[in-house]
């Protein structure tokens, strides 16, 4: 080390174009970076979902089942759990920690491409989940008076939708509410039976005449040209006189059989403030950067406002509005604490030289690790920039101690030169080598955590250990050689007598000696604080895995309607709802809402709306989502959420219930005892059990021996059931010069009771005709709306959401009362949700502090070459506890996974002080000065050195304790634990740690003198 200060000095010139380099790449890097709001993580998830047109139990059957039991022995798995619903599979793939989603999801597509599944059954797709999964844009299209729907869905098709899949670092777009042209042939069933026909028959029919393709080629005097065969259908009027053969040799037009329908459909509709609307959400691609896209998109559709007359865009929700936010937020208070921590090195140093000297290794180290973040794959986001801001306070420990000694040297010394800075800067080299390389282990053990803890926190730790060495590599080399440009010049630092001191220093004097003399009171005082702060804090601190999120004005209210609603009726429902929340007006008479936009289909709609600046958003959502549920049949559900910024839990669900047996009706009893007592919870919203809902089903059961009479199985019955119910999709046609999307089917009122399904004619093999009901029965049964399965076995959750920052204690609290329920025989359970990630997470960290103590240790007894130095440094660690568990408690902060971090943190901080003192003790002894003596004299010269750097380090990190700016709440917490910690173990530190090196190094002397006796 005192090499590189040696080369820093003698190549001024060389190093400070290394430093403008380095400046230049930092803000080079700075600009470059990819900009997100958390980073980029990748669950331990896989999910492979599948389409199957059949009902829950049989999508169960024959598409879930086979590809459970074909990814079940895959290694890395954790868990299997699996959802089968109406038409629809999902297969959720739990991955051990360590294994990469993208890679499992390689081996999960090999492994159920062999999968033999229905005739009909849609691929299954395999997918990955993470933040970046999520839609990062949401806007509405609407028309301006003068502009009608069709040529609102006209331009979106034309021009909208293309532009915005054209856009860089687009993954796909999905739309509500826009319609197509559509050219539906519905069948008319009694004519259809009176004529013999069958729907698959018509279909042939039409799909020849409708043949357009090459027949080959011709010779025509040498000249080769294309064949091409052709039907007449061009236009709807001569699709609907085509002519169709019956069995019986009669000829008929189509229309005779079937209505021929040209309309415009949507699946589902939107509306914005009571209009016709089209809404669209925006995902964005893994590796592209939210706050480029977004600014694309907003120059896109910009554009288009100037170009498409009629046509209004609503923004929604942009995502990179809160990115930005976030980041001005912790680039703000990270400036502030610069500044705080500025002002209190000006404080003790009284040098304005000095103190730009020292405030020169802020921004240089924060570039230096811009510089690397790219490298190193880290985006910048509000746990690096936390990092970062974080790190603003540590960095400037070391060049503060470098400083510090140098500015007590000159004032000592009789003649100035570089040599006293090179002294001066080696005295020290080594303890802050030490420190800092201490302060580095301690993050060591993160990158052995697992789950959204590691992947969030794993970039927040790699920013933080480059800001760390960057510091370091800073204060050995650039301070020295600043010192030796704008300081020895100088004349501001007057010579001072060693033994002047300041009245705070004589204070501490007194005490230090008072506490050396009596040992055994004060360890026992200190001892006395950690017990009682561990009794008075912890009890009545509240636990949670993560901190509460910071909250967005945007809402969304999900209502879900009893199964068979019709579409009519669900828009009614929903133009109530969005009367209700455009008349809410607050006690001054102001709207509480800004807009309202709602998704819906036939039983289910999406509200979305944003409360005014001036209302409380969690507020304004639990108050009308009460009064939206009074509005709603009985059978009816509303829940939805306020948007948040940051990570949630790794579950996604605050309580879970897993009930699991092999007797359905014994698991929904179960599941009945569970919710009623969940009811009783006030803190507890949005309860449910995953077979809460039921529907019913159509069931045909076929005679066996009466369908054999006429040639039948029930496979054949199967599929020529599935023929007449099914919608045949016919492709994109054009038929005047309009692009159709055609489809085939049978007109609803001939399938929307039992009777005319039983009137179906069915057509054998061999040519035998019956109908339905003459070889089958017909009845309506009861079933599940989906059906849960893990492990392979069936299960019903019941989940709730915890309204409370005590989201560990209140689940505690609702387990026990609920382990005190008897169960239906046969019904077992298990509690899952944010419990789950709270102990799992909480043990993962406490076994990184433990791993973080030795690394210390072992970094600390490298540095000093022996083991009872550090051995004393550790017992700063319990006194830095008391102020961490007193600032949470004092600010009302929970126990949470960033609260942990923040101790973590300590561990490497508060050794820093210890060491800087310990350090000097060795030095002094070793230069032949009695212990006692050494021990006051080190006190004295590293008091303010070790005052400065907490103070600075607490000033810096005192704007993210207060959380003045959004963006900053998951840093708050390990701001309060560190800032507390810190401030009782600098004042401690400086007393117990000299206790206890004096205790253990009389113990080392007295085992020597006795060793030496004996022998």
């Amino acid at each position: 080390m005192t090499k590189l200060t040696e080369f820093s000095m003698k190549n001024v010139a060389a190093v400070c174009i290394v430093i403008w380099l380095l400046i230049a790449g930092g803000c080079y890097a700075a600009a470059n970076l990819k900009v997100e709001s958390m980073p980029d993580i990748a669950y331990p998830i896989v999910i492979i979902s599948t389409d199957y047109t059949a009902p829950p139990k049989d999508v169960m059957e024959l598409v879930t089942k086979p590809l459970e039991k074909a990814v079940a022995g895959m290694q890395g798995l954790l868990n299997i759990s699996s959802s089968s619903q109406d038409n629809y599979s999902q297969i959720v793939i739990r991955l051990e920690q360590g294994k990469k989603p993208e890679n499992v999801k390689k081996d999960v597509e090999s492994l159920i491409a062999n999968v033999r599944l229905p005739q009909g059954s849609e691929k299954p797709r395999v997918l990955t989940a993470g933040f970046a999964s999520e839609p990062i844009y949401h806007l509405a299209l609407y028309a301006e008076e003068g502009t009608n729907q069709t040529e609102l869905d006209q331009a979106f098709k034309d021009m909208i939708l293309p532009g915005l899949e054209g856009i860089k670092g687009i993954d796909h777009v999905d739309s509500f509410g826009n319609r197509e042209a559509v050219l539906t042939i519905k069948l008319d069933g009694a004519a259809m039976n009176r004529y013999g026909l069958t729907p698959p028959e018509v279909s042939r029919f039409i799909q020849g005449a409708l043949v357009s393709s090459p027949a080959g080629t011709v010779d025509f005097n040498g000249n080769h040209q294309m064949l091409r065969v052709k039907g007449q259908l061009d236009s709807i009027y001569s699709l609907d006189h085509m002519k169709i053969g019956t069995p019986e040799g009669e000829m008929l037009l189509l229309k005779q059989i079937a209505k021929v329908e040209a309309i415009s459909e949507s699946a589902n509709t939107a509306r914005l403030d009571d209009k016709p609307a089209i809404t669209v959400l925006l995902y964005k691609t893994k590796d592209a950067n939210t706050v480029e896209f977004a600014g694309e998109v907003d120059k896109q559709i910009a554009s288009w406002q100037k170009t498409l007359n009629g046509v209004k865009f609503h923004l929604v929700l942009n995502g990179a509005t809160s990115v930005k936010e976030s980041i001005h937020g912790m680039v703000q208070e990270g400036g502030l604490g610069a500044l705080l921590a500025s002002l209190m090195i000006l404080i003790f140093l009284r040098n304005v030289r000095m103190t730009f000297i020292v405030l020169v290794s802020i921004p240089l180290s924060i570039l230096i690790t811009l510089l690397f973040m790219n490298p190193l794959g880290i985006s910048l986001n509000i746990m690096t920039l936390g990092g970062m801001a974080i790190a603003i306070g540590r960095v400037v420990d070391d060049s503060i101690v470098v400083i510090e000694n140098i500015y007590s040297q000159m004032e000592k010394a009789q003649e100035r030169s570089e040599s006293v800075i090179k002294l001066a800067t080696q005295q020290v080299a080594s303890a802050i080598t030490s420190s800092t390389l201490t302060t580095v282990g301690v993050f060591a053990p993160i990158g052995f955590v697992s789950g959204i803890v590691g992947e969030v926190f794993r970039p927040f730790a790699l920013t933080l250990i480059c800001a760390l060495l960057s510091s370091l590599l800073v204060a050995l080399t650039v301070i020295p050689m600043l010192a030796k440009l704008m300081v020895l010049k100088g004349n501001s630092i007057p010579h001072q007598n060693e033994k002047q001191a300041t009245l705070f220093m004589l204070r501490y004097q007194k005490m230090l000696e008072w506490s050396l003399t009596n040992r055994i009171k004060t360890l026992l005082f200190a001892a006395l604080l950690f017990v009682l702060s561990i009794v008075v804090t912890v009890p009545h601190l509240a636990t949670s895995f993560m901190p509460a999120n910071a909250s967005e004005r945007q809402m969304v209210f999900t209502i879900q309607m009893p199964r068979g609603t019709s579409l009519e009726m669900m828009n009614a429902q929903s133009k109530d709802i969005e009367t209700l929340l455009k008349d809410a007006k607050n006690a001054s008479g102001q709207s509480i809402f800004s807009y309202n936009e709602s998704i819906m289909g036939a039983d289910w709609a999406d509200i979305y709306t944003e409360s005014s600046v001036y209302e409380d958003a969690k507020m304004a959502f639990k108050q009308y989502k009460e009064k939206i549920a009074e509005r709603l049949p009985e059978d009816a559900k509303v829940n939805g959420k306020v948007f948040s910024f940051g990570p949630g839990t790794g579950s996604g669900v605050d309580f879970s219930y897993l009930l699991t047996g092999d007797d359905q009706l014994y698991l929904q009893q179960a599941a009945r005892q569970i919710e009623n007592k969940l009811r009783e919870f006030p803190e507890l919203t949005e309860i449910k059990n995953s077979l809460s809902e039921t529907k019913t089903e159509v069931e045909i059961t076929v005679d066996e021996s009466k369908a054999m009479l006429y040639g039948f199985t029930a496979a054949q019955v199967l599929e020529n059931v599935n023929s007449w119910i099914k919608e045949e999709k016919l492709g994109d046609l054009t038929f005047n010069h309009i692009t159709y999307a055609t489809k085939v089917m049978l007109d609803n009122k001939y399938k929307d009771s039992m009777d005319k399904l039983g009137s179906y004619m069915l057509k054998s093999a061999n040519g035998k005709r019956v109908q339905i009901n003459e070889i089958a029965k017909i009845k309506q049964v009861d079933a599940p709306v989906s059906i849960s399965r893990e492990m392979q076995s069936q299960v019903l959750t019941v989940t709730a959401q915890i309204d409370s920052a005590d989201k560990g204690g209140i689940s505690k609290k609702i387990s026990a009362e609920l382990a005190k329920i008897e169960l239906p025989l046969g019904v077992s359970r298990e509690v899952k949700g944010v419990s789950g990630d709270i102990n799992k997470s909480f043990m993962e960290m406490f076994m990184a502090m433990i791993a973080s103590i030795f690394i210390v240790y072992l970094v600390m007894v490298l540095a000093f070459g022996n083991a009872s130095a550090p051995f004393a440094i550790l017992f700063c660690l319990p006194l830095a506890a008391i102020g961490g568990l007193l600032g949470l408690f004092v600010t009302g902060e929970s126990l949470n996974v960033t609260s942990l971090i923040g101790f973590l943190m300590l561990i490497g901080i508060v050794v820093t002080n210890a060491i800087v003192l310990i350090d000097r003790v060795q030095q002094l002894v070793l230069q032949g000065h009695p212990l006692r003596q050494s021990l006051i004299e080190a006190g004295m010269t590293r008091l303010r050195p070790i005052i400065m750097t907490a103070g600075a380090t607490v000033m810096a990190l005192m704007p993210l304790a207060l959380s003045l700016s959004k963006g900053t709440i998951v840093s708050k917490g390990l701001a309060v634990v560190v800032i507390g910690g810190l401030s009782t173990s600098t004042l401690l530190t400086l007393v117990v740690v000299p206790i206890m090196y004096e205790w253990i190094y009389s113990i080392k002397i007295r085992r020597r003198f006795i060793r030496d006796k004996i022998l």
